[in-house]
């Protein structure tokens, strides 16, 4: 997964209002860890939020090497940035006090993954950091069986997606790239897991978290979890 999306990945992404995002974790920083000076965020992709949060010492964790890449030629050397994988990755200096993990990436770590997923994030937390989670889908909000088209441009690339999406939340995609050299295509297959939101609240539980609540969240439409480290 994000091997030949991630050249591109910007583009797919250019819908979101990544400001107003950012202004949002922002205040939620800025609420729960006013004294907050150094944010973790696991799944970083390409560096997207960490550009924008600059008044934080910012380090990045991601499983996709290429994603890395966009991330390091975006941020230069002003956030350190890790590969590794969110159910287990581990940081020479962990002890942050914010840890983010946004975009639904909490729906690639399975049922036997939730738990230890967050038991790692525990870890790299200070006691009494702040955890948000943007949730994936529940298994109630989830509509399979449904073919989804989107189509993103600029002056140099063309990207059209085509999405599947099975009942047990496994998502195919199917990627055309047009540019001035040609065409590009292929296949992805994202494995994620519908995590109920009684499901999510045990997990933050017996990993540890306390203050464990569902926020409003305007510019994440499922809301965002927040937990605190005792």
């Amino acid at each position: 997964m994000f091997i030949d999306i991630a050249p591109f990945y910007d583009l797919v992404k250019s819908h979101r209002n990544h400001d107003a995002e950012a202004a949002s974790i922002r205040g939620l920083i800025q609420q729960h860890a006013p004294q907050a000076k150094t944010v973790l965020e696991v799944a970083c992709g390409t560096g997207t939020l960490l550009a924008r949060l600059k008044e934080y010492d910012r380090i990045g964790v991601d499983a996709s090497e290429p994603m890395l890449a966009v991330a390091r030629k975006k941020l230069g050397d002003e956030v350190a940035l890790h590969h590794g994988k969110m159910q287990d990755f581990q940081l020479p200096r962990p002890g942050a006090d914010v840890l983010l993990l946004l975009d639904g990436a909490i729906g690639y770590a399975g049922p036997a993954e939730l738990e230890p997923t967050l038991s790692t994030f525990a870890r790299h937390l200070v006691s009494g950091g702040l955890l948000i989670i943007e949730p994936w889908y529940t298994p109630e909000e989830w509509q399979p069986k449904k073919v989804h088209v989107t189509h993103h441009a600029d002056d140099v690339v063309t990207v059209v997606r085509v999405a599947y999406g099975y009942p047990d939340g496994r998502i195919d995609f199917h990627t055309a790239i047009g540019t001035s050299a040609g065409l590009h295509a292929f296949d992805e297959r994202y494995d994620f897991t519908l995590h109920s939101e009684d499901v999510m609240k045990a997990a933050f539980t017996k990993a540890g978290f306390i203050e464990v609540r569902k926020e409003a969240a305007p510019e994440f439409r499922r809301g965002l979890w927040t937990a605190r480290k005792p």
